[in-house]
């Protein structure tokens, strides 16, 4: 894997971060409180991953970061990778009791996890399908740094404007609504 960092935090109500963890993909590990020591474990990271990253843990970090990340969010392609599965929040089977806090370690270890199978499933697309995916969702926050790692660049969103919606029908029937 890229130069990447799975990563989760656990904040209070008034917005203070209180725990963080994560794990690189190299399975060093990180689990403190302290910001200043988190962002040192980054520093050498071009992409940070989390599920809901980019709705929840972004926003309390990014005051405290001295550059630009690709932001990878487990949650927002698990839904379009696994539409079988009822629910795409993280399984807490560490957890015994639920009014317990979560552990940040274990939820970005679960992050890396599942980035692995979203990976591996979208890897198996046909390159076509890749390239839809990519011109649909390439421009939202939400999905740009899963594209970008899975090597779908800026460039191939241009494929999509050659693309006919008759075309992209036809590569996702049975998949999408014909109506739509």
């Amino acid at each position: 894997m890229k130069n990447i960092a799975f990563i989760d935090l656990e904040i209070d109500g008034r917005g203070k971060i209180l725990d963080i963890g994560a794990v690189k993909a190299d399975g060093t590990e990180f689990h403190s409180s302290r910001i200043r020591s988190f962002i040192d474990f980054i520093a050498d990271c071009d992409y940070l991953c989390g599920h809901n990253i980019v709705e929840h843990d972004y926003r309390y970090i990014k005051p405290f970061l001295k550059r630009n990340y690709f932001l990878i969010d487990t949650l927002y392609f698990s839904p379009i990778l696994f539409p079988e599965k009822p629910y795409h929040r993280l399984i807490k089977d560490d957890k015994l009791l639920s009014d317990e806090l979560n552990n940040p370690l274990n939820d970005s270890k679960k992050a890396k996890k599942l980035l692995e199978e979203e990976l591996a499933v979208f890897s198996r697309f046909p390159a076509d399908v890749q390239k839809i995916y990519s011109g649909l969702l390439g421009k939202d926050e939400h999905f740009q740094g899963f594209l970008h790692y899975a090597g779908l660049t800026p460039k191939v969103f241009s494929f999509f404007s050659r693309v006919r919606q008759d075309s992209i029908k036809d590569m996702l029937g049975g998949k999408i609504c014909d109506n739509a």
